[in-house]
Order: C-alpha cells, then sequence, then structure tokens
C-alpha cells in the first residue's frame, strides 16, 4: 500500500455525479476525509445518483465499504441506486462479500450507467 487515495469527479447534465476513485480507499489514507466531505456536500445539493469507478482501485477496507454503503443508504431513501464500476476481481469480492452488491446495482462503464437511471427513470425526466 503507498497511502494514496486519488478523487475525479465529473457530473452529467448537473444530476448524477461521476466519482473516479484510484489508488487505497482506506480511512488510513489522508483524502479519505475529503472524499466523505465531497460526496456530503454533493447530497446537500440535492445529488441522489451516482456512478462510482472504482476501476483503478487497488485495495479497500472497511471503511471505504462503509462509504459505499452509506451512499447507496442516502440515495435508496430518494427512490435511487448507486451504480459501481468495478473490474477488478479483488476488490468486488470483497464488495460481494460485504452483500454491497445486493444494494448498488454494477455496471461496466458510465455510459451504462447513465442509460440505467434514463431506462428506469431516474432522472426525474420523461423516457
Amino acid at each position: 500500500m503507498d497511502g494514496k487515495l486519488s478523487i475525479k469527479v465529473s457530473f452529467y447534465k448537473d444530476i448524477i455525479g461521476i466519482i473516479s476513485i484510484s489508488g487505497e480507499l482506506t480511512v488510513f489514507v489522508e483524502e479519505f476525509d475529503l472524499l466523505c466531505k465531497e460526496v456530503l456536500a454533493y447530497i446537500k445539493m440535492g445529488i441522489y445518483r451516482f456512478i462510482l469507478d472504482l476501476g483503478h482501485l487497488t485495495y479497500i477496507d472497511s471503511s471505504g465499504v462503509g462509504v459505499i454503503i452509506r451512499l447507496a443508504a442516502v440515495a435508496s431513501k430518494h427512490s435511487s441506486t448507486i451504480c459501481v464500476i468495478c473490474d477488478q476481481p479483488q476488490i468486488k469480492k470483497i464488495l460481494e462479500i460485504s452483500n454491497v452488491d445486493k444494494i448498488v446495482r454494477f455496471v461496466s462503464n458510465v455510459q451504462e450507467g447513465i442509460s440505467f437511471y434514463i431506462a428506469t427513470d431516474r432522472l426525474g425526466e420523461k423516457v
């Protein structure tokens, strides 16, 4: 573990937060608190749809899993769900063991996540 966490955030139509996380998702990295504060700020702005891209995540522990679970719980309270991109077998296994796969939707890429929100009318728009 090199103790680094990198976060990149973009938006689709100002209603879907696309958060790319690379490195280590653990409370022991300095940037962990920044991630939590950023996500909380987006929630306070009324954004409850997120696509988490974990494609470059190298490590996750229970604190990282907890962030995803809390985000999924907030989304659920607002009739939404979280989409997760994760092609790292070891990370996906941890999420499945933690039953995160029961409360998020795994997608292959950002476009599939956006298409999911559109197809399920979770953008608040008529489809």
